[in-house]
């Protein structure tokens, strides 16, 4: 018994310096990309992706966490316009540097009191189905040893969350063109 027990042991120990080792071999380095065709006009997006008065009319945040509070900065419209917010999940904080009517916004992303910094894109761009919008992420998880670990499990993380938030946008978007 005394061998099965040095054996699982010797394994484990095994497997686990394994793992550290390969961590230093993996990319910290993330990119979530999900796209929707939308039949609407760029307007008709930007008037929703790029007011952050309006992100609570398609935004999926506050479906999984209904204790998100959201607090808009003083411009909301803009390079410059920003928003923060507090929920069960942390915090965090974005600022648009780029707003583009015809391809969309351009923003930085800070969580958990600016220690993580990614940038975010919503852009889109006419094809012969329609406008297809993109939402993209990318940044770096800094974590020694378990961040390369987690950049890879990032997209299967947020992919869902950008999937239901672009499903309400092209909603929305669809709804407020006909209503033009």
């Amino acid at each position: 018994m005394k061998k099965f027990f040095v054996g699982v042991f010797s394994l484990f120990s095994f497997l686990f310096i394994l793992a550290v080792v390969v961590s230093f071999f993996l990319s910290k380095d993330f990119v979530v990309s999900r796209q929707v065709t939308i039949n609407a006009k760029p307007e008709a997006v930007y008037a929703l992706v790029g007011d952050l008065k309006n992100w609570q009319v398609w935004g999926p945040w506050k479906d999984a966490d209904a204790s998100l509070t959201v607090e808009l900065g003083e411009k909301t419209t803009g390079v410059g316009a920003s928003q923060s917010w507090v929920g069960k999940d942390g915090d965090g904080r974005l600022v648009f540097t780029q707003a583009d009517p015809e391809k969309g916004v351009v923003f930085d992303l800070f969580f958990n009191e600016d220690s993580f910094k990614n940038v975010s894109s919503i852009t889109y761009e006419s094809s012969a189905e329609g406008l297809v919008v993109t939402w993209e992420m990318s940044g770096n998880i800094p974590a020694p040893v378990v961040g390369g670990y987690l950049a890879r499990m990032m997209p299967g993380m947020i992919s869902p969350m950008f999937d239901q938030g672009l499903f309400k946008l092209k909603n929305a978007a669809e709804a407020w063109g006909q209503a033009q």
